[in-house]
């Protein structure tokens, strides 16, 4: 099980090691690691750029980062999931494309929280 209480940056470091100097910075800045706020202020806004590229579907950075929120939802416990929905898949709602290219990436698991998002989003339609 994944429990929200034991993640810290080292965890998101192992899976994106290419944002080990903005995951240390942020938490540096808060002054403590902080789930919410770390995962969504360092993945979020790179998970929606390299959804908008070309060649999404074959990004290996993008890959890992899925199976991650994957493993949050088949193993993750209530905070975690919690995380997963409210913090990184709602931004994948604003727009059409990273709605739809999302969707594309993600696993059974996942899924079935994007579809329970759907109860209280709408599916962006620009």
């Amino acid at each position: 099980m994944i429990k929200y209480e034991e993640l810290d940056a080292q965890f998101l470091i192992d899976i994106v090691p290419e944002y080990e100097n903005e995951i240390v910075m942020e938490e540096q800045f808060l002054e403590e690691f902080l789930p919410h706020c770390i995962f969504g202020n360092v993945l979020n806004p790179k998970v929606v750029e390299r959804l908008k590229r070309e060649g999404y579907l074959e990004d290996e950075l993008l890959k890992r980062i899925f199976l991650m929120y994957e493993d949050f939802a088949v193993q993750g416990d209530e905070e975690t999931r919690n995380l997963l929905e409210v913090t990184l898949l709602e931004i994948l709602w604003d727009e059409k494309k990273t709605y739809e290219r999302a969707m594309e990436m993600m696993g059974s698991g996942t899924r079935k929280i994007w579809d329970h998002i759907h109860e209280y989003l709408r599916i962006p339609t620009d």
